[in-house]
């Protein structure tokens, strides 16, 4: 990997310098990461499996360049010419996760937060996409963690019933077609905290999709805070100090709130992640706890 680095500050000697600073800062399963001169990330995609998700996140930041509330790109390289990896040079975000410090901040401060995140949304929603059958792209996640699920015989027959019976509403409430650029990783540790101002990181899930998917994951980490946290900031988190989170979505973010169904579009959307997140933790209880309260919230007639 060194010979590799070498190549890439080569040539980018221009950006970098003779004799850059270099520090590796982490080393992980799908990318190896260095920080030059504590002022640029270069990124590496070690991980073949990952490339498709790599060039997602070029692609992210290619389309939202203005976007001064994302790091900025400074080189990608797709193309295995001289170097055998895909990588990326970005800025290096000063700050910490968002998580280390919401416990810290009042209440106003935590409400202008999610009035700025709304702001960000919005930038990168104003990427537009054509339609696609959006209901058959979540029946098609649906139905492999399903079948996998069904195999490991975790439901009795009267769960797997009311699971089936809630699918059977998949077509009426994912009905979609205002499709959009979404980040789709949106917790509190892809968002970075400095000084008042923030900025989100990670793309490599980015997508388009229903503004509201932008939802899923957030509106997860709301009700579940703990769930997303890196073990320094989980400690951190209480749910009291999350619970007004919506409102202020709803607040500054019409649009994103004003879906129709999108109680169920939600628990359908919960019902998909916690089904493959059975599959790799099929003995905890929780998961299918969760999975049957969403199953609940989408054949009931009662809003969430």
């Amino acid at each position: 990997m060194e010979e590799v680095l070498n190549g890439i500050i080569k040539h980018n000697i221009a950006l970098f310098g003779d004799n850059p600073k270099i520090k590796r800062i982490n080393v992980g399963f799908t990318n190896t990461i260095y920080s030059i001169n504590d002022s640029y990330i270069v990124k590496i995609c070690t991980n073949y499996e990952n490339e498709d998700n790599f060039k997602k996140e070029i692609s992210f930041y290619n389309k939202n360049k203005n976007n001064p509330s994302i790091p900025k790109l400074y080189y990608s390289n797709i193309v295995k010419n001289d170097i055998p990896f895909l990588y990326e040079i970005i800025e290096k975000v000063k700050g910490v996760s968002l998580y280390s410090v919401w416990h810290t901040l009042s209440e106003h401060k935590r409400e202008d937060i999610i009035k700025e995140l709304c702001q960000i949304m919005k930038q990168i929603h104003s990427n537009k996409s054509t339609s696609y059958d959006w209901c058959k792209f979540m029946k098609e996640q649906f139905e492999l963690s399903y079948k996998k699920v069904k195999q490991l015989h975790l439901f009795d027959i009267k769960e797997q019933a009311l699971i089936e019976e809630a699918t059977k509403n998949f077509d009426k409430y994912l009905l979609s077609n205002d499709f959009v650029l979404i980040h789709n990783d949106l917790h509190f540790d892809n968002i970075i905290y400095d000084n008042g101002i923030i900025k989100l990181i990670d793309f490599e899930r980015s997508m388009y999709a229903p503004r509201d998917y932008e939802l899923d994951i957030l509106y997860r980490m709301i009700r579940k805070p703990w769930k997303f946290a890196s073990e320094e900031t989980e400690q951190y988190t209480n749910l009291n100090q999350y619970t007004n989170i919506m409102k202020y979505i709803e607040k500054y973010y019409e649009d994103i709130i004003n879906i129709p169904n999108l109680d169920k579009r939600l628990a359908i959307y919960d019902i998909v992640y916690f089904m493959n997140q059975l599959i790799e933790y099929p003995h905890l209880t929780e998961l299918k706890d969760d999975i049957i309260s969403a199953t609940k919230k989408v054949i009931s007639n009662k809003n969430i």
